[in-house]
């Protein structure tokens, strides 16, 4: 996700609409995952026709997502509902890649989805594989621009992934420029006052808004969602508007337990009065914490 922060808005996935264009710049295979499946299980939701665009022919990797998601609390759906296009389904033959063939391909989709009754097309796949020849190059970014033309109107919408730890970053940030918005998962919190995201890169969370009484047992859950994710853990708090000292102490409860297990909390963009009442207490010195530059406000 890094490579898209000021260059395009963020957009949780449950957020798309019909008529959006996003990217997905993952570094982590569990990153995708989790997005793709909250990508599925919204269009399986909202009655959309799913399309999977496979880099290989085969279903094996879109029914293991399938699969994911009906363990996950996917609703009844047709089984015609996510429908899967390999390279041969797409008229391609291997080395041959054209973008408007492609796009016919998948026109002739939509024509297919709105006759079968549903609301919209959702499309996404594998990450390509980024060329590093010009000609490559050229050719997928023409194909971003076709599918934003084409899904412009409102009755479809396109998710398209990349792997950031294959591919040149220059490139990729021409990908990620292609597309109006990037995408990060649905937040494990979202309440009038507080919203917590989980991230990947570095794994953690980001905090956001406030945390008073009321907001207590929702940050306890969401720090016991990544309480087992091994090695150190990054809590991103640029956008806190306010920590009662009972949030503090969660923190410091979960910094402590980390350490139990030779890792770190960092917290990472602190606002200058929170580095200062961390500090003023001594809980700067509390074992497993980090912390991190502050956030210049």
């Amino acid at each position: 996700m890094a490579l898209t922060d000021g260059v395009r808005p963020r957009v949780h996935v449950g957020d798309l609409r019909p008529g959006d264009h996003a990217c997905l710049l993952f570094a982590s295979d569990e990153e995708r995952a989790s997005i793709l499946r909250g990508f599925v299980l919204g269009g399986l939701g909202a009655q959309h026709k799913i399309v999977y665009l496979s880099g290989a022919d085969g279903p094996r990797g879109p029914r293991a997502l399938l699969e994911q998601c009906r363990l996950t609390g996917a609703p009844p759906h047709p089984d015609g509902q996510l429908e899967v296009l390999g390279p041969a389904d797409a008229g391609l033959r291997p080395g041959e890649w054209d973008p408007a063939l492609l796009l016919r391909r998948l026109r002739a989709v939509a024509d297919r989805s709105r006759r079968e009754g549903y609301r919209a097309l959702r499309v996404t796949g594998d990450p390509p594989a980024v060329p590093a020849d010009e000609p490559g190059l050229t050719r997928l970014l023409r194909y971003e621009s076709l599918l934003a033309e084409e899904f412009a109107p409102g009755e479809a919408l396109a998710l398209c992934p990349y792997d950031v730890r294959h591919g040149d970053p220059a490139a990729l940030a021409a990908f990620a420029s292609a597309h109006p918005r990037s995408v990060e998962a649905d937040p494990l919190v979202r309440t009038a006052g507080l919203t917590v995201v989980r991230t990947y890169s570095p794994p953690g969370l980001r905090i956001e808004g406030v945390v008073d009484a009321g907001a207590h047992r929702h940050l306890r859950d969401a720090l016991q969602s990544v309480a087992s994710v091994r090695g150190d853990i990054s809590l991103e708090m640029s956008r806190v508007e306010f920590l009662d000292l009972s949030g503090l102490r969660l923190l410091m409860t979960f910094a402590r337990a980390r350490a139990a297990r030779h890792c770190t909390v960092e917290l990472t963009a602190l606002p200058p009065h929170l580095l200062h009442v961390i500090t003023l207490i001594g809980w700067d010195r509390t074992p497993g914490l980090r912390l991190g530059a502050a956030h210049a406000c």
